[in-house]
């Protein structure tokens, strides 16, 4: 049976990923940080499920989990790893604390490293175990390509993390191992919904109208949000290509956005931004 290790699965693109590829029939390794995540899940995925409960900035944690998962594959590779675990800190860049700023750093940044770095064996960089090298997927953003203001600290980290992955990517093409970043728009999950109150602290400041207008903007978002199951199935078609893309950029608009993010001259973009979060 193919393995795939899926982190962050409690909620939206991870706890639908497990559901999809266990439907598949993999076993699924999928990580959460809190017991009643873990019993919860336990009982929702009874068959071809491992729950692993650890942080991904807390490396001993993080290494127990691979002893784990290496005992339970006796001598076989993981088919992939699916870095999803992360959260959305909002706020203006000038007023986040630098605890703040440097949690969302390490959570979306330095934990992929750690989990990565962890696994690397199991995927392919160790040739004794069994089977074909696994890729990597990393669950980044459109954020990781296109800056908007009161979002910073997570477009920073998703900007890092697409650096993360291709430099990961062409040093591992020795050992055969794809490194693929899913970069996807608003999605059904609890991703934003749960910073979304975090924006009222600002109101009072000058960044005030800035503020209301992202936290319309965020709440807009989540209405036209697409179903998790369209990051699940991507992750399968990933996961069975051959030579799958580098990158995936999953959202309603998919060609505008492209266009907003990688070829409009950013002064226009800046002119566009400034209209639309002064309404």
């Amino acid at each position: 049976m193919k393995s795939i290790l899926v982190t962050g699965v409690s909620t939206g693109i991870g706890y639908d990923a497990v559901r999809y590829l266990v439907g598949l029939g993999y076993h699924v390794f999928g990580s959460v940080r809190k017991d009643s995540d873990q019993e919860r899940l336990e009982k929702a995925f009874p068959k071809n499920f491992t729950c692993l409960k650890f942080d991904v900035t807390d490396l001993e944690q993080v290494n127990r989990a691979k002893e784990n998962v290496e005992q339970k594959l006796s001598g076989s590779a993981l088919t992939a790893l699916v870095n999803n675990a992360g959260y959305a800190q909002g706020g203006p860049m000038a007023l986040l604390s630098d605890e703040t700023f440097r949690q969302q750093i390490e959570v979306n940044l330095f934990g992929v490293r750690n989990v990565t770095n962890a696994f690397l064996p199991l995927l392919g960089a160790d040739k004794s175990f069994a089977g074909k090298p696994g890729k990597i997927i990393n669950i980044s953003s459109i954020s990781g390509i296109f800056n908007t203001p009161m979002s910073g600290a997570y477009c920073v980290a998703k900007h890092a993390l697409e650096s993360l992955g291709e430099v990961y990517r062409r040093e591992l093409m020795m050992y055969g191992i794809q490194v693929v970043s899913i970069q996807p728009g608003p999605i059904q999950s609890d991703l934003w919904v749960k910073n979304t109150d975090s924006m009222d602290q600002y109101f009072d400041s000058d960044y005030g109208p800035m503020a209301r207008s992202a936290r319309r903007i965020i709440e807009e978002a989540e209405k036209d949000a697409l179903p998790a199951k369209v990051i699940s199935k991507l992750i399968h078609k990933i996961v069975v290509s051959k030579r799958a893309k580098l990158s995936y950029i999953v959202t309603k608009g998919k060609l505008a956005n492209t266009i907003v993010a990688k070829y409009l001259p950013r002064r226009v973009v800046d002119f566009f931004l400034r209209r639309r979060l002064r309404r």
